[in-house]
């Protein structure tokens, strides 16, 4: 059975235990049938605290089996609820994640970072490094990321097109590569695009999070 099916399973045994151990020891202490009867109520009260507390452990184990890469809270050591991933949440998480491959977000698109064919990026993370790295240039707006496009190889644009391409994103692939294969590169034409795309942009990256969140 699937662990988050038996979590809350666990964690009613637990209460219930706990409530039965309060009832037997209760019970125990005004009972007055005999010495023997009364010692073997409390004792028996006793077992079912050791059974309350191995369920509340196991409630608490079956919680966070993982650290999940956009749930885990570092204070609290544990993945919090799905319902409360924001798209800021997601969007510092990705910082972070790209900081691993270049210094600087226009070191990704200018170094050729991902043109090497062995790049280690795991297949669930790539269409939101694609999304990322378009929304961020959509949402600074600023003719030094236009021009990081200008200057990234095919490779390089196509490695993001294909990214996002993997969450069926086909038009806005091929869109990108037209842009990228027009020589000289009309930034404006980019701009104009990718601006006007920054809301969906935004949209998908938080979409394609929380429907495959435990891909991470």
């Amino acid at each position: 059975m699937d662990q988050k099916k038996i979590r809350p399973i666990v964690g009613i045994a637990s209460i219930v235990a706990a409530i039965l151990f309060v009832v037997l020891l209760i019970i125990g202490i005004v009972y007055d049938g005999g010495t023997f009867s009364k010692i073997l109520l409390i004792a028996i009260s006793i077992l079912v605290l050791v059974l309350a507390a191995e369920l509340g452990y196991l409630f608490f184990l079956f919680g966070d089996t993982k650290p999940n890469y956009f749930l885990y809270n570092t204070q609290s050591n544990r993945n919090v609820s799905v319902q409360k991933l924001t798209f800021q949440m997601i969007n510092v998480r990705m910082n972070r994640y790209l900081a691993a491959y270049a210094p600087s977000e226009g070191k990704i698109w200018t170094d050729r970072v991902f043109d090497n064919p062995y790049l280690e990026m795991d297949d669930a993370f790539k269409p939101l490094v694609g999304y990322k790295l378009l929304f961020d240039l959509a949402e600074r707006d600023f003719d030094a990321g236009w021009r990081c496009f200008d200057l990234a190889s095919d490779d390089t644009v196509n490695f993001i097109a294909a990214a996002i391409e993997l969450n069926g994103e086909t038009e806005m692939a091929n869109t990108l590569r037209t842009l990228k294969g027009t020589k000289p590169t009309n930034l404006k034409h980019v701009r104009d695009y990718l601006v006007a795309k920054r809301n969906y942009l935004q949209n998908k990256m938080f979409k394609y999070t929380v429907e495959n969140i435990d891909l991470f």
